[in-house]
Order: structure tokens, then C-alpha cells, then sequence
């Protein structure tokens, strides 16, 4: 088959959508599908249309951003780069751009992957949400990661959510087998800061990262928090306010290949987001292949249907940072509950959430698309 992907971004820049895409675009390639990626640079480029790039056997298309607009990059190429003949497409939401290539471009099987809703102000989605229904109701098939996405998904619209398939994101678990002798990277603080919690994401004011490092410092416990992004200059004036630094560690981007170390030298991770914006948190998905407990906060969105409180790590209400503290202290403290948690962790990445299986299953949709049994 011909598969095209369109997608905002694409790596290495960052994201946990990003990977998805990557993922799915690799592992068909690796199949023997021909596989595009049409996608906008990650940072603003003056340059014409670059021509397709091969990586990891996928044709990679990225087109000059003319700026970011309410998250969404100008790339005034991008119709014309979507037009691009398959046999079927795969829309990665949010991204209003996709949506317009998919409604005005020619007529082809459709498949809108939908991640998360656009979270942005009223006027924009008064705009936005008549084009996003009128997609949906022309897509062959739509896709969430979990039953939760549906209850958020208002971009899809009933027509949407009425062929929405659920298929759970994946990890490869074997770029994450525990290794108790994993080398310690540099920006990790000495061990005196007693056990270590890891962040990885986006640094965007939805991940609730204030009220992380609110909690480390009032419980004196050591945090990495791995990523870049638009709150990171506040995140560091804060941490220097409180006095804080040498516990609490913006270690910035960190390469892909590098990434495992991190997950292996932490301790524990914490996924703090304080809106449904979250919708499932790949990289906390990524520490529990590595065998780590989590805590993350009860959004009412797929991360609840990814880590079990009790059983895979802990939860807490967002945007609290007294139980944030209060379950960052539990683990800290207790190294026999971080182990179990961690062991039931990894269990659970590797039977629902495997890369392979996710893989496999959206092949077989984008194949009874094309045989005409779906959609």
C-alpha cells in the first residue's frame, strides 16, 4: 500500500504525537509499504520545499513554516505536498492545516488519527469545528488511543465518533529493558538528593510542571524534567526563587538514543498535567516499559486507562500540590512499593501497549480500508 501521513511535526523535533507518527510510519515501511510523511519544520525556515528525505525507509517531506499561529505552523505549501497519490491517508489531530488539505484536496480513503481536541480560544473553534466535523463525516474510518478520547473528542463530532476505532498507542519495550547498570547522565544531581523522579514533554503550561516543582521543593526530593518549550524560562526563574537547583534539574532536549538512559536511571516518573489536554502521555507509557512506577493526576482521559493506581504506580488530582508531594514522598520513602509498582509497570507495557501490536493493527485497518470491508 501507499500510506500518507500528515502530521504538524515530525522527529527529532519533540512530542509525544510526534513518536506515534514515526512509529507508525517506520514500522509499515519495515513491512514493505511505501510510506510518506508530510510534515512542517519545527522551528521557522525561510527556505523553498525541501524534497523528500528517506528515514528509517520513510519518504519524509518537510515544508518552510512562515511562524506559528495559535499552535499551528504556516506552511503554505502543505496543500499541494497532501495531494500526494495513496492509497490512504492518516490525518494526525490537531492540525487544522491537515484538515483543510483532506477537504479540498481529491477524494481518498481517510483515515483521521485523533489525538486530541484543539485547545484554544472560543472564536478559533467556532471557526475550526465546522471543517473538523466536515472531515470526519468524509473519513473512511476515525481512530482514538483509548475509550476516554471519545468522551473529549468534540472535533470528531457524533459522525466521528460513530466509526471510531480504538487502537492504544505503543511502545518499543525493548529500547527499555531495566539495566541496573545504565550509565548516569550528566545532568542528573548527585545521589544525595536522595531517589529521583523523571519528567519528559513538552514544556507547555498544560503539563502542570509549576506545581511539580512546588511539590519536590517542599518535600526536598530531587527531579529531573527532561524537554524544551515555551514555559521554560518561567520554570527557571522559579526553581531558582525557591532555592532549588541543585535538586531540581531542566536538563533540556535530549536526543532519542540517549532518552532510555534517563528512564533507567530514575526512580520513579511523574506525569503532573493539570488539563484534559493530556489525553495519555506516551512518554509516562516509556517509563513503565522501563519498569518505573508513575504518578500522574485523574483527568478523566485515556493516562487513567494507562497507569492503575495501586497496581502500576499512583494518582492524584491535578493541579495538587500537597498530594503531588505527599505521593512523590510515598515513593521516595518506600523502595519495596517502587519495585512492585515498577514490576506490574512493565508487565502492563509490554501485554497492551506494545509497539508491534499497534502497528499491526492499524495495518489491517488501512488494509480492509482498501479491500472496501471498512469505512
Amino acid at each position: 500500500m501507499r500510506i500518507l501521513h500528515l502530521s504538524k511535526f515530525y522527529p527529532p523535533d519533540p512530542g509525544g504525537l510526534e513518536h506515534v507518527v514515526a512509529s507508525l510510519a517506520e514500522g509499515a515501511a519495515a513491512r514493505g509499504h511505501e510510506v510518506r510523511v508530510v510534515c512542517a519544520t519545527g522551528s521557522r525556515w525561510a527556505g523553498e520545499r525541501r524534497d523528500a528525505d528517506v528515514e528509517g525507509g520513510v519518504e519524509v517531506v518537510r515544508l518552510p513554516t512562515r511562524g506559528i499561529w495559535w499552535s499551528q505552523p504556516m506552511a503554505p505549501g502543505y496543500l499541494a505536498a497532501a495531494r500526494w497519490p495513496a492509497d490512504v491517508v492518516y490525518l494526525h489531530r490537531p492540525h487544522p492545516l491537515a484538515d483543510l488539505a483532506v477537504l479540498l484536496g481529491p477524494r481518498r480513503r481517510t483515515v483521521v488519527f485523533h489525538h486530541a481536541d484543539v485547545q484554544r480560544q472560543r472564536a478559533a473553534r467556532l471557526v475550526y469545528g465546522p471543517l473538523a466535523h466536515a472531515v470526519a463525516r468524509r473519513a473512511a474510518a476515525t481512530v482514538v488511543a483509548t475509550s476516554a478520547h471519545l468522551g473529549h473528542a468534540r472535533d470528531l463530532g457524533s459522525a466521528g465518533r460513530a466509526k471510531a476505532v480504538v487502537i492504544p498507542y505503543g511502545t518499543d519495550e525493548t529500547r527499555f529493558i531495566p539495566d541496573p547498570d545504565a550509565p548516569r547522565p550528566a545532568a542528573f544531581p548527585l545521589r544525595e538528593a536522595g531517589p529521583l523522579a523523571l519528567f519528559v514533554g513538552r514544556l507547555v503550561p498544560y503539563k502542570g510542571l509549576d506545581v511539580l516543582v512546588r511539590a519536590a521543593a517542599a518535600a526536598g526530593l530531587g527531579v529531573v524534567i527532561v524537554g524544551d518549550g515555551p514555559v521554560r524560562g518561567e520554570l527557571a526563574e522559579l526553581i531558582s526563587r525557591l532555592g532549588v537547583g541543585k535538586r531540581v534539574v531542566l536538563a533540556g532536549r535530549v536526543p532519542a538514543s540517549e532518552l532510555p538512559e534517563y528512564y533507567q536511571v530514575a526512580d520513579y516518573f511523574v506525569l503532573p498535567s493539570v488539563s484534559p489536554a493530556e489525553m495519555f502521555g506516551v512518554s509516562m507509557l516509556e517509563a513503565m516499559a522501563c519498569g518505573k512506577p508513575v504518578i500522574s493526576t485523574g483527568l478523566g482521559t485515556g493516562v487513567g486507562e494507562v497507569n492503575q493506581p495501586g497496581t502500576t504506580g499512583l494518582e492524584v488530582p491535578p493541579g495538587d500540590e500537597q498530594a503531588l508531594k505527599d505521593a512523590m514522598e510515598r515513593l521516595a520513602r518506600d523502595s519495596a512499593l517502587r519495585e512492585r509498582l515498577g514490576v506490574a509497570a512493565r508487565r502492563r507495557a509490554a501485554e497492551e501497549f506494545s509497539l508491534a501490536g499497534m502497528v499491526e493493527r492499524h495495518l489491517e485497518l488501512c488494509e480492509a480500508l482498501v479491500r472496501g470491508e471498512a469505512g
